[in-house]
């Protein structure tokens, strides 16, 4: 059957529509919309809640692979010089890039070094490989691009480098003083590294990429855009983005499940949320790091970390602590729970609110891993023996467990549970008898 796509009339009738452009499904509020014709620098925002749909960049495949090259290029030499170089008591104490997770490993804290190298070193590197290796897919039939395209974008929010950039300068205010810092040429290496690195993601069209690697499947069923793809028994593929009927379980183009929503969404929040909320008390409560100095042990949790540059006037830099470490954890914990307590009320009214909301704690939560690579950075440049040392504390870990959870909830929620209370049982009804009339 051919695609044919509907639209209401003012008077409550159906007539064939004449838009042009790919039809799409947002994948925060379930609208079906059209997705018109792009040119280089334009996008597309849903109507309902605002979520970039879509967007087009010049140079599509040349600016992605040169920005990609360059970004391993810099994370190639930041491995390679003295990354920063501290001057204590006459000592001297050098510390490379990679110092950053192998002295974890000396000290024996192995989970939080394999971590640490995970977001700053592995999985940025294989994101910036990726997007060469797909750019050029796009050129070339290159094999098990779709693999790699599935595994960049899942990637993606777990790769920290511009967190670790902000933890170098919270690292630099809390020794200032406490001896002299010398930058070298892996420093500058690496926050070019950081630049490239997000300059690569903000220059990838992700909806055109899929097309090159696999054209969009012909649509072999009637669509009517403006109303929910739940009630035309449509669903949208979570990798690809294109759109499935309700009753196929795999994606035509990309061979991934899809689902019509995130399964058991609200229970695995809430499971992981709650797992994140009970490890947050030992996390505040037990040291996130320990200071030796002269022979003598000092153990700081969050909250005495963020008290004590209070007192020595570090203000800027307690209050990023604070809100990193205190006032987005609590806060993305409550809004999780918020969240899911509204999906289970029979009808909301506040949708474009609660979306707004769920994106934001969504983007700013991986932010609160600052406090635990701040303590790694310590850990690695302040090795001074008995004069001082930096080790990290038990919380470490834990507060590291806390990210990680928070993260993985606001994963597995599915946003499209707060819209299904507003789909209009009448306009299911008119879209079922159109299919009728029209099949």
């Amino acid at each position: 059957m051919a695609s044919v796509h509907y639209q209401l009339t003012a008077q409550g009738e159906l007539q064939p529509s004449d838009a042009d452009g790919e039809l799409v499904l947002c994948r925060y509020c379930d609208l079906l919309q059209h997705l018109p014709e792009l040119k280089p620098g334009e996008e597309a925002h849903c109507s309902q809640c605002g979520h970039l749909l879509d967007s087009r960049h010049p140079q599509p495949v040349l600016r992605p692979v040169l920005f990609a090259c360059s970004a391993l290029f810099m994370l190639v030499l930041a491995n390679l010089f003295p990354f920063i170089s501290m001057y204590a008591a006459g000592s001297q104490q050098q510390m490379s890039f990679l110092d950053t997770s192998s002295v974890l490993f000396a000290v024996h804290h192995p989970a939080l070094a394999v971590l640490v190298w995970l977001f700053i070193q592995a999985i940025p590197a294989f994101c910036m490989a990726a997007v060469i290796y797909l750019k050029l897919g796009m050129l070339w039939p290159l094999p098990a691009r779709m693999w790699v395209a599935r595994v960049l974008f899942m990637l993606k929010p777990w790769s920290m480098v511009d967190i670790f950039l902000i933890g170098l300068l919270v690292s630099f205010v809390k020794l200032a003083s406490h001896g002299d810092l010398a930058l070298g040429l892996s420093f500058w290496a690496f926050c070019l590294f950081c630049l490239l690195h997000l300059r690569t993601f903000q220059v990838i069209d992700r909806r055109e990429m899929w097309s090159r690697i696999a054209p969009n499947p012909k649509p072999s069923f009637i669509a009517l855009p403006g109303h929910a793809g739940l009630s035309q028994q449509l669903k949208v593929c979570g990798c690809c983005t294109a759109l499935v009927p309700l009753h196929v379980t795999h994606c035509n183009r990309c061979g991934d499940r899809v689902h019509r929503r995130i399964p058991a969404s609200i229970q695995k929040t809430l499971a992981l949320t709650t797992a994140a909320a009970i490890l947050y008390v030992p996390a505040n409560i037990y040291p996130i790091m320990v200071t030796v100095s002269m022979g003598q042990e000092t153990q700081s949790n969050i909250l005495g970390g963020i008290r004590l540059l209070w007192q020595e006037g570090a203000y800027p830099v307690a209050v990023i602590i604070a809100l990193a470490s205190v006032v987005i954890p609590v806060l993305k914990i409550l809004v999780l729970y918020g969240l899911c307590y509204l999906v289970m009320q029979p009808q909301t009214y506040r949708q474009n609110l609660s979306t707004l909301i769920f994106r934001w704690v969504d983007w700013i939560g991986r932010w609160s891993m600052v406090d635990v690579l701040v303590v790694a950075i310590l850990a690695a440049l302040v090795r001074f023996d008995l004069l001082m040392s930096v080790y990290p504390g038990p919380a470490a870990v834990t507060f590291a467990a806390v990210v990680i959870l928070t993260m993985l909830a606001a994963l597995s929620f599915d946003p499209r549970l707060l819209w299904d209370s507003t789909i209009n049982p009448e306009d299911v009804e008119a879209i079922h008898t159109m299919t009728e009339q029209t099949s």
